[in-house]
């Protein structure tokens, strides 16, 4: 029995180490024909194609905005006018009104470093309207 298993397991080696006859290469493939001609490279511009792009923008927003004003707001790399910068002094200086949101603006309400708000604060504004800190 010893030998018949033997046998078997040996003639079924060389069985083994054949290898299956391989398929034929299969023909390579030509890219597709693009359709539309190539996606990843930009159309080349002519004159014709900025004029219409224009014209159409135009058509979009026909008040486009105002160049001296555009570069007006928080992030502008233009100076501010001579009458922007007085605004903003005039401002800064005007004392507030006591009974709005900003009558602590020239007299803050801190105990050491706690800010002080609410109703709390009220010993405060009275404080500010006696200094004439506030109107």
């Amino acid at each position: 029995m010893r030998n018949t298993i033997l046998a078997g397991v040996l003639a079924a080696m060389p069985l083994a180490a054949w290898s299956l006859p391989e398929a034929p290469p299969a023909p390579a493939k030509a890219p597709p024909a693009p359709l539309a001609g190539d996606l990843s490279l930009p159309p080349a511009l002519s004159d014709e194609m900025i004029r219409k792009a224009v014209r159409a923008t135009i058509v979009e927003d026909p008040h486009p905005v105002d160049t001296a004003n555009r570069a007006v707001g928080a992030f502008s790399s233009a100076a501010p006018s001579m009458h922007d910068t007085m605004t903003a002094a005039f401002e800064q200086a005007k004392v507030p009104d006591c009974l709005h949101g900003d009558a602590l603006k020239l007299q803050p309400a801190h105990i050491g470093p706690i800010a002080v708000v609410g109703p709390y604060s009220l010993p405060w504004v009275i404080a500010a309207v006696i200094r004439g800190k506030c109107n």
